[in-house]
């Protein structure tokens, strides 16, 4: 093994096993669970290759989307989410955000790691799709685009991390512009996705690519600050006076998302009701059978309770941003 090898090795394997040890009860008590929770997930992934999908996810040939492809999408929404957040001050500059830009990208790495687990097992044969992905490529195909620009920006984001680590800033900052445009290229594709849907009239329309990345940034924002906050739970001396002051800034900028992303829900719902196809699914989420999943659980709990919250919080109300 070279120097550089070896000097890498104990700088990121060696600190982090000490830290580790060195760590508080309460931080190895939210490591373990959320190790028993990625255990958990891999032994039901494992089982539904063995088992069958159409026993396990209740998935078939008609209704090829169960319920793994919205967990890859919060996972691929949150890591592209976390990438704009981080680049407004690593990448353009934005002295208020510098404290969390760290923390966001290796996030953003660790949650669009998590999306290729997620589909990885939503896909009946994952080393055949990676295979034929390069060696018969399909320009034409919004899926064949997800999954390179994907795979392209988790690497531009890995190589970002390195160099942050390295302290290496005009490298990290080529390469956090790269992976941004890479990223929202990738993430507007996946709106595409839906989008083009012509045989769906609810998703179908050009806003829906604009929509998830603005959705994607207020869902960065959220996962930025929940886990900044949770930190401090655990270890109150991380929120120095630079953290607090970034905490208030991404607090402000999710306001702003957030009130984006209601502005997107009230078109979306008065254009539908003059749109033959959309009318009767916009009807079940206003009066019908999903009308309880609509009100309380997206507009209530995912939209105006959060708004209300930070907006309360001033950006230094730790537990209520929480």
């Amino acid at each position: 093994m070279s120097r550089t090898m070896v000097d890498i090795s104990k700088k990121w394997g060696f600190h982090g096993v000490e830290a580790l040890k060195n760590a508080s009860p309460m931080y190895k008590f939210t490591m373990g669970i959320f190790a028993l929770l990625a255990l958990a997930g891999l032994t039901v992934g494992l089982h539904g290759m063995i088992k069958g999908y159409h026993h396990v996810y209740g998935v078939t040939r008609e209704i090829s989307w169960g319920l793994l492809i919205s967990a890859y999408i919060f996972c691929v929404v949150t890591s592209t989410g976390l990438c704009i957040i981080s680049s407004i001050g690593h990448v353009f500059g934005g002295e208020a955000f510098m404290p969390i830009a760290k923390r966001a990208v290796f996030m953003s790495i660790v949650f669009m790691f998590g999306g290729f687990c997620i589909i990885f097992f939503d896909i009946e044969n994952p080393f055949r799709m990676a295979i034929w992905n390069v060696l018969s490529p399909n320009f034409a195909s919004n899926m064949w685009w997800m999954g390179t620009l994907y795979g392209m920006y988790l690497v531009f984001m890995i190589i970002e991390y390195f160099f942050l680590l390295e302290q290496n800033h005009t490298l990290s900052r080529l390469m956090g512009f790269f992976g941004l445009i890479v990223g929202i290229a990738a993430h507007s594709n996946l709106g595409a996705v839906f989008g083009m849907l012509h045989g769906r009239p609810f998703w179908y329309g050009p806003y829906l690519p604009i929509y998830f990345i603005f959705s994607a940034a207020m869902s960065g924002g959220c996962a930025i600050l929940f886990f900044t906050t949770l930190g401090w739970k655990i270890n109150p001396e991380i929120m120095n006076q630079r953290m607090e002051r970034a905490v208030k800034a991404v607090t402000q900028i999710t306001i702003f998302l957030i009130s984006v992303i209601i502005f997107f829900t009230i078109w979306k719902i008065l254009t539908g009701m003059v749109s033959e196809g959309k009318e009767l699914v916009i009807m079940s989420f206003l009066t019908g059978s999903y009308s309880i999943n609509f009100w309380v659980f997206e507009i209530f709990l995912g939209m105006f309770l959060p708004l209300y919250l930070l907006i309360r919080s001033r950006g230094n109300n730790f537990s209520l941003i929480m």
